[in-house]
């Protein structure tokens, strides 16, 4: 589904969007792994869409430390921040991404 702009302002208000910023390098390296998995698993020449890589990055993300100390910071209990953390990873990142070599 991909991120809309309520989901960007809820991130941004819950300060995800800098979290991000911040961690930009490592999140680019998640999003192109989970790419990476995603290729090496579907069948050959299949399309590899946004929503198929979120949902191998989405575990990376519940299980990462500092997202959970964000979280906990900022007393944000919810369980779909990964989901949409994820999409705003995938938003920010896919040109990148796709643009090192692996193939859509």
């Amino acid at each position: 589904m991909g991120l809309t702009l309520y989901w960007e302002q809820k991130l941004d208000a819950a300060d995800l969007v800098s979290f991000f910023d911040d961690n930009r390098d490592a999140w680019t390296i998640a999003a192109r792994d989970a790419l990476q998995y995603a290729r090496d698993r579907f069948p050959d020449n299949s399309t590899i869409r946004r929503d198929d890589v979120a949902q191998f990055l989405i575990p990376v993300i519940e299980v990462n430390e500092d997202f959970k100390n964000h979280l906990d910071s900022n007393r944000l209990t919810q369980k779909y921040w990964a989901k949409h953390f994820s999409d705003l990873i995938i938003d920010r990142v896919w040109d990148e991404i796709v643009a090192q070599g692996i193939q859509q």
